[in-house]
């Protein structure tokens, strides 16, 4: 059951099958830089994230090689949050150059994470995530690390970040076999241009276990914004400043299928125009309508990006079955969904089962059924 904050219009949803409330919208440090002046306009967007109601924020180790962590410390210090109020995570994989300072051994994961706690001035996180799968280091090593973590008082839960399917439900048999505490949650990508993971690879994950996503990457690294067109890229975008950047973004998402991506996403800027939003706006409330998420991690360096986002809310409170199909016509890439063999018919797609979303806005009791 998602609830509303009081003095907010935010939303909050259990973080998979646990009793953990975190808000839909989630603030994270990745896209933070360092120069003083980046650092306080992060700070503010930081803030008025926490006063819109956000209460989930998210860093890693690697994030400016542990400056997202000072950062993020520095907000909860700087403006008084109260630590009982706000859901903090980690993300420990890659920590340094060291031939002990990454991956998933238990001496990296413990003292990766006792380092990141230092950096933000904490006692504890509530989640600590396994930023990548590590498949050199023993599936059983790395699951007692992080239970070990939630014994000891370091973390409250364990989740994993980008793992496969199958080596989440490995991960999972691993730690009821030795009666460890068992992931919850994945940080996986989900947008309109990413479906596969959320809405085919995880759906046994949701249906067995209640798994949580902790989704990133909404807007598809900027594709969703509306900013980008074929042949065009802005001046002064991530993609124009960064060629590798635009090389592991626009050019692997596009590789292939330009005239598909880009035609999907004129259609896209129509139907946004016709619901009086932005493209992003609309992009964003479309992953937040998806039961299967249970928040949505954003990075902001301008306030108006925060109260961009916080209209995904509004746009989410009003969605529709006609909006549904006709963002499904326009994208045309709906994952197909696996065959049932006794009945011989294919199972229907997980966003249309999934699609119960209760909402709180202005008092008013409403659900959306897709």
């Amino acid at each position: 059951m998602a609830e509303e904050h009081k003095g907010s219009k935010m939303i909050y949803r259990h973080l998979g099958n646990t009793g953990l409330k975190v808000s839909l919208l989630s603030f994270g440090t990745m896209l933070a830089k360092y120069t003083e002046e980046d650092q306080e306009n992060w700070l503010k967007c930081a803030k008025a994230a926490y006063d819109a109601g956000v209460n989930y924020f998210d860093s890693a180790e690697m994030y400016g090689g542990g400056k997202g962590d000072s950062l993020l410390g520095r907000a909860i210090k700087e403006f008084e949050w109260d630590r009982d109020r706000i859901v903090v995570s980690v993300k420990i994989m890659f920590g340094g150059t060291g031939p002990n300072d990454g991956f998933m051994s238990r001496k990296h994961i413990i003292e990766g994470t006792k380092d990141s706690l230092k950096r933000m001035g904490l006692d504890y996180c509530d989640l600590v995530f396994s930023h990548r799968p590590d498949y050199e280091t023993p599936l059983e090593e790395t699951c007692r690390a992080f239970s070990w973590l939630i014994d000891k008082g370091y973390a409250k839960y364990w989740c994993t970040s980008t793992w496969p399917a199958d080596y989440i439900e490995r991960a999972i048999g691993v730690c009821k076999e030795f009666d460890l505490h068992l992931p919850i949650a994945d940080q996986c990508e989900y947008s309109m241009l990413e479906r596969n993971i959320v809405e085919k690879d995880y759906v046994r994950l949701f249906k067995e276990y209640g798994y949580g996503t902790t989704i990133w990457s909404p807007l598809c690294k900027g594709l969703l914004t509306g900013k980008y067109k074929k042949d065009v890229i802005p001046e002064g975008t991530r993609f124009a400043r960064n060629p590798v950047f635009k090389m592991g973004g626009l050019d692997m998402k596009i590789a292939g299928k330009e005239d598909q991506v880009f035609g999907a996403l004129d259609e896209l800027q129509k139907i946004a125009e016709e619901q009086k939003c932005e493209m992003a706006e609309l992009a964003l409330a479309w992953t937040l309508v998806n039961r299967d998420v249970s928040t949505c991690i954003f990075g902001a360096s301008k306030l108006s990006q925060i109260e961009s986002n916080l209209k995904a809310l509004e746009i989410a409170a009003n969605w529709t079955s006609e909006l549904e199909e006709q963002i499904n016509k326009a994208l045309g890439n709906q994952p197909q969904p696996e065959m049932i063999l006794v009945k011989l018919t294919p199972e229907a797609p997980r966003r249309s089962v999934s699609m119960t979303y209760d909402l709180k806005l202005g008092g008013i009791d409403k659900q959306v059924k897709i």
